[in-house]
């Protein structure tokens, strides 16, 4: 049964009364919810607006900072020259393989492509350990052993439970 209501809409779910005007319980409930409802959506967009990361600005200075404190804990260096001696000090045969995968990018590192070595003795290239460090990451992509403990709380560690 359909019942009209203002502006030309009909709800079918409505009852009708005996004296033919339509259940304010009802009418009542379903604006309360949908009351809630914009409030809890627009909170939420509220909530991931504010907390996005491009909306804040990037100090050029500070991230130079930060990145010359991740350089004394982990120098850069090519690939062609940390492995031989990394293979020499761990004792490895010269036929080792020498092909490392970046686990940030899942891209392959080549011979001639600048790292970084982690005390865990993983690599990166240069570029991806940067962008995860900068991102407020102080463990290693792989095994989650930190690396650095920076002094600071992260900014944008939050946890979202949805």
């Amino acid at each position: 049964m359909h019942l009209p209501i203002e502006g030309g809409f009909s709800l079918a779910l409505l009852e009708k009364r005996g004296d033919g005007k339509l259940g304010k319980p009802i009418i009542v409930l379903l604006s309360v919810a949908l009351g809630v409802v914009f409030i809890f959506v627009t909170c939420l967009l509220l909530a991931i607006y504010v907390n996005r990361d491009d909306t804040r600005p990037k100090k050029k200075g500070a991230s130079d900072e930060r990145l010359k404190k991740l350089d004394a804990v982990s120098p850069i260096c090519r690939l062609d020259q940390w492995w031989p001696n990394v293979k020499g000090s761990l004792g490895l045969p010269e036929a080792a393989d020498n092909q490392f995968i970046c686990v940030v990018c899942l891209e392959p590192v080549l011979n001639s492509q600048e790292i970084h070595q982690l005390n865990c003795m993983h690599v990166f290239h240069k570029e991806c350990l940067e962008k995860w460090y900068l991102g407020d990451h102080f463990n290693c992509p792989l095994c989650h052993r930190a690396y650095f403990h920076e002094a600071r709380r992260p900014t944008s560690d939050f946890v979202w439970m949805v």
